[in-house]
């Protein structure tokens, strides 16, 4: 995922955050709204309730993957995705499964 397609500051993580819609699911919690731009962005948060700094950057990577290889990045939309403490970053193919199942509803 290009740099120009994620979210990076705290104050737009903070306002996206406290401002918009949001889904659950066992393992997220998405918060989605429409974006004035002409290109998705993302923004990843992992806490530390779910492991040490290797655990978090890997979860960060997987999450980052499914969404740059099933999400069409030109929707002008902009997402927080927040991995809850029931990610389990060994069962993969559930996840991505998941995930893929809630970004196709977004924008709809």
């Amino acid at each position: 995922m290009k740099k120009e397609n994620r979210i990076l500051t705290y104050s737009e993580f903070s306002e996206i955050i406290s401002t918009t819609r949001r889904i659950r699911t066992p393992h997220f919690l998405i918060n989605f709204r429409v974006s004035n731009e002409n290109k998705a962005r993302i923004g990843v948060s992992v806490s530390k309730r779910n492991g040490n700094a290797v655990t978090r950057n890997k979860i960060k990577r997987q999450i980052r993957y499914i969404v740059g290889k099933n999400f069409d990045m030109s929707r002008p939309v902009d997402l927080v995705i927040v991995a809850r403490a029931t990610y389990n970053y060994l069962d993969f193919a559930q996840i991505e499964n998941e995930l893929i199942d809630v970004l196709s509803h977004i924008g709809e």
